[in-house]
């Protein structure tokens, strides 16, 4: 069997490592996956627009519109567009820093972790992506499944009283879920040139659709002017507001700064993953933000929303409900967003389980882990607590919180200790050399328990600047503690 860049020979694997300069080696077929092996140069073929495509398809999707919304109702709307910069701007460091080892060496973000954390020992860091991943592609499967049954219920209104109740989830509801989960296990079917083509083609398509969109908000404001007029805070922010909601906004995507490099592993140079994610990730976030913004705020203004319910309409569903009268604008805001949430719960949310899970499972292939994946989504059931899950969420934050640690550790690892060398060999070689003690480096286990604190003291003891500020702690400690720890004697 031919891999990406490897023969499998019964128990072995030869590995043709010649593109990276370390010839060709023979190692266990047991820690070995294709997908896991550093990617041929032939497979290098992501330019700058093709990341900035996947950014545009992750960007443009109903949890972003909202945080957009709510953000501008807190601040007003020029400093929401400040705070979603200053978020996305300081993330796109770690981002550039854990996106340049998948752009050198073409290694998924489970075979990056194996030098820092040991062949066994990366099972840690993979499961913790894993679930927080998963859980979050069951949240979007459900906005999914919402919008799909808004649009049915717009154009077919008994569609609303199939609603026998199956497992706790009305059946049209039900049915609405079942069909948007296909289609994301579709998109992710094929593999990563798949990904590659469904956003290509997705995210500028999306991104034309609200500029239509906002255009329209403007003619029913008759001008920019209006647009943001009804959307200006009563009371002004303070400094330790505005780094509170962008230490905030940078922890509910830190799970990026990991998956980055399940992406970048394609890039033909450095420079394009450099380009395509200075494009793609601050400055798209920021557009959107203003394209949410002033939509919003022109559907609050046109439709004379009182304050009191404002609030309700940074949801989008909500949104397209107040156009039903016209149903061709109502339809075509639907569809723009179901397009949007696919885009996003697949490349943010399902590519990385996948590779998480043949980590774990290496006899597995891309399709039976994309379904695995995608079916343990399930299993978190978010029709059961989705209108109630602030303390869910509160878990789930803590959780991206402390991968801030794990990120510190890779980045440590790579460009302190190791001076951005890797032996890719080594990465799937029993007792090689990131085998450490039975398989775990005990020192990065350490450093990232000794970053994960932080947060999770400030979540227990009430210390909210601890927990608020809990990405950029855990990323500090622990990176600096796995310096100190691996600059002592074995």
């Amino acid at each position: 069997m031919r891999g990406y860049n490897g023969i499998i020979m019964g128990d072995q694997v030869e590995l043709d490592l010649s593109d990276y300069g370390q010839g060709k080696k023979v190692v266990a077929k047991k820690y070995f996956n294709p997908n896991l092996a550093p990617v041929p140069k032939e497979t290098k073929n992501w330019n700058w627009f093709n990341f900035t495509t996947v950014w545009a398809g992750m960007v443009h999707n109903v949890v972003q519109f909202e945080i957009a919304g709510l953000l501008t109702f807190e601040f007003g709307p020029v400093i929401a567009l400040v705070v979603t910069a200053l978020a996305y701007g300081t993330e796109l460091i770690a981002m550039y820093l854990n996106g340049h080892l998948g752009a050198k060496w073409g290694l998924p973000f489970p075979t990056s972790v194996r030098p820092s954390y040991g062949i066994i020992g990366s099972y840690i860091p993979v499961m913790l992506r894993a679930f927080s991943a998963l859980f979050f592609f069951s949240v979007q499967t459900y906005v999914g499944a919402t919008l799909i049954n808004s649009m049915l219920t717009l154009l077919y209104p008994p569609w609303s009283s199939f609603n026998l109740v199956l497992a706790g989830i009305p059946a049209n509801l039900a049915i609405c879920f079942a069909v948007f989960w296909v289609i994301n296990v579709l998109v992710m079917f094929k593999g990563m040139e798949e990904v590659k083509r469904f956003e290509l083609v997705m995210g500028p398509a999306i991104l034309v659709s609200f500029l239509v969109l906002f255009g329209y908000g403007i003619s029913l404001a008759h001008g920019l002017g209006p647009l943001f007029a009804p959307m200006s805070p009563e009371i002004p922010a303070t400094p330790y507001d505005l780094a509170l909601a962008t230490a905030s906004l940078a922890g509910a995507y830190s799970t990026l700064v990991l998956n980055v490099m399940d992406f970048t592993r394609f890039a033909r140079k450095q420079k394009d993953q450099v380009i395509g994610q200075a494009i793609g990730f601050p400055l798209l976030f920021v557009a959107f933000s203003f394209l949410a913004i002033g939509t919003v705020s022109a559907t609050i203004s046109f439709f004379h929303v009182p304050a009191s319910q404002a609030v309700t309409y940074v949801n989008p569903v909500n949104i397209m409900f107040l156009f039903s009268k016209n149903v061709l604008i109502s339809m075509a805001l639907g569809a723009t967003l179901v397009g949007a949430t696919v885009g996003v719960n697949v490349a943010a949310n399902l590519v990385s389980p996948v590779y998480d899970v043949i980590a774990l499972v290496p006899r597995l292939s891309w399709k039976a882990a994309a379904i695995a994946a995608s079916a343990i989504g399930v299993l978190f059931a978010p029709w059961l607590w989705y209108n109630s899950a602030t303390s869910i969420l509160g878990i789930l934050n803590l959780l991206g919180a402390t991968l801030g640690s794990v990120a510190g550790v890779m980045m440590a690892d790579y460009w302190i200790v190791r001076r951005r060398l890797i032996d890719l060999a080594g990465a799937f070689e029993y007792k090689g050399p990131y085998w450490y003690f039975m398989g775990v480096n005990p020192k990065a286990l350490l450093a990232t328990a000794l970053g994960s604190l932080i947060p999770i003291l400030g979540y227990l003891s009430g210390t909210t600047i601890l927990y608020d500020f809990g990405w950029y702690f855990s990323l500090a400690v622990g990176g600096a503690s796995y310096v100190a720890l691996s600059l002592t004697k074995r």
